[in-house]
């Protein structure tokens, strides 16, 4: 039991750690290119509507318990 808590605690501190240090995740709507390509033109592109085409977002730990980063990669001070 007292081994379950341990590595318990551990898995948590670990996350938490992650998301310190990679607050952002890919986009899974574009791929991380920043664009979305058209359906019926399909060499037609735009921004990526989701990550406003940077390609990357703050993951869902960083908002909740950080705040996030406003999916700029930088926490506030």
């Amino acid at each position: 039991m007292v081994t379950l808590v341990i590595l318990g605690i551990v898995l948590v501190a670990g996350y938490f750690v992650s998301l310190r240090r990679h607050p952002l995740a890919k986009c899974q709507v574009c791929s991380g290119n920043g664009r979305e390509f058209g359906l019926i033109y399909a060499y037609s592109q735009r921004r990526c509507r989701r990550c406003l085409g940077t390609g990357r977002y703050d993951r869902w730990g960083t908002k909740l318990f950080f705040g996030g980063t406003g999916d700029t990669g930088r926490f506030k001070r």
